[in-house]
């Protein structure tokens, strides 16, 4: 048995200590909050595979989705094999989600072209305008609210695992006995083998490490709505989801034409996430560009909610919860950023918006890597 130190109480920590678990290992895990806090715990909950790259993202992906349904059939974390619609409103987003099945990969991403009418046989809520979808039945979801309480219920009863929160790490050193966290009273933990998953926290005493690291932050903007009736059975995405997407960047999206100008402002997509109280995740904007104005600003929720009525046919319910948050995105082809800071001591963050995804198996090569 392997003593392993896992800095960082979001998901993909969490899946390194769960997997580490998994393997044998014993596990102390640290978060500087009293828990977590940031993007893990106000994500949409989505594992959305059929948008990733063609090639190594998607099947790391693919796998990413295994391993989540693997999960979700043991632990009390929500997940669902959520299916869902991307929903063209235009003939130019309908050609170019036909271009999308066509591609020599769609089998893999399992999707599938559906009319008006196939739409609405699925989902017969949906009455409002639109030509047709492009349908994906491997995406998925779990619960925001289960997620992470789902993790850590199962991660405390296991014999091998501590939790220590309120551990702000100030410091990291390597000696002979192996690596070493320190925080800012001066208490140290130590371990044979550590990971550190920071999250968007590039600053404090990671910030000489990351200096030239190919990362940035995205600030963004969420909502949560109030329930909705009748009950919605696929996660939404609309027609500017393409433009986003890796998987459609070889696709003629110039035919999609000008974004409406709030969405080009804010960069902004629809999702739309069904949650088990029929309520709805909603989101989201991109801001690349720091200092982020820490703003939550009325605009976006407005274009989301027209964006939802133009789609159902009906006003959207209203938004009952907003919030804005930072993630860590890597900027170069890699998925995520990996780096090895000290013999059995690594980075790992920058998953950016497929960090959630992705995370079982960032986790599962994470211990592949480790000596048995």
């Amino acid at each position: 048995m392997v003593k392993v130190v896992v800095i960082g109480g979001g998901i993909i920590g969490t899946m390194h200590a769960l997997f580490a678990l998994d393997a044998g290992h014993e596990v102390l895990h640290i978060e500087r909050d009293p828990k977590p806090l940031s993007a893990s715990v106000r994500n949409f909950g989505l594992v959305w595979v059929s948008g990733r790259a063609s090639g190594a993202e998607l099947e790391t992906a693919l796998r990413a989705r295994h391993l989540w349904e693997e999960i979700g059939s043991r632990l009390p974390i929500g997940f669902r094999a959520q299916s869902s619609l991307t929903i063209a409103q235009s003939e130019a987003e309908f050609e170019v989600m036909r271009a999308a099945a066509q591609m020599s990969d769609a089998h893999l991403r399992r999707f599938q072209i559906l009319d008006r009418s196939q739409v609405q046989t699925l989902e017969p809520v949906l009455q409002g305008k639109f030509i047709g979808a492009l349908q994906s039945t491997l995406d998925a979801a779990v619960e925001p609210d289960l997620l992470m309480s789902g993790l850590y219920a199962h991660l405390s009863q296991q014999a091998n695992y501590t939790w220590i929160p309120n551990f702000e790490v100030i410091d990291f050193y390597h000696d002979e006995t192996g690596n070493h966290a320190t925080d800012i009273h001066g208490a140290k933990i130590s371990g044979e083998l550590m990971v550190i998953c920071p999250g968007s926290a590039h600053q404090g005493f990671l910030s000489e490490l990351l200096e030239e690291a190919p990362l940035r932050r995205v600030h963004l903007q969420m909502g949560q709505t109030a329930p909705f009736s009748p009950t919605l059975n696929h996660s939404i995405a609309d027609g500017d989801s393409l433009r986003y997407y890796p998987a459609f960047k070889d696709l003629d999206l110039a035919t999609l034409g000008e974004q409406d100008p709030v969405a080009a402002q804010f960069k902004m997509q629809l999702l739309l996430v069904p949650r088990l109280d029929n309520s709805f995740t909603i989101g989201d904007t991109h801001e690349y560009d720091e200092p982020f104005t820490h703003e939550i600003l009325e605009a976006p929720y407005d274009h989301l909610r027209s964006v939802i009525s133009s789609i159902f046919g009906v006003p959207a319910p209203a938004v009952v919860s907003r919030w804005s948050g930072n993630y860590s995105q890597i900027t170069s082809e890699d998925l995520y950023y990996r780096r090895e800071i000290a013999p059995g001591a690594i980075v790992v963050t920058g998953g950016g918006g497929r960090g959630n995804t992705i995370s079982p198996a960032i986790a599962e090569e994470t211990i592949r890597s480790w000596p048995k």
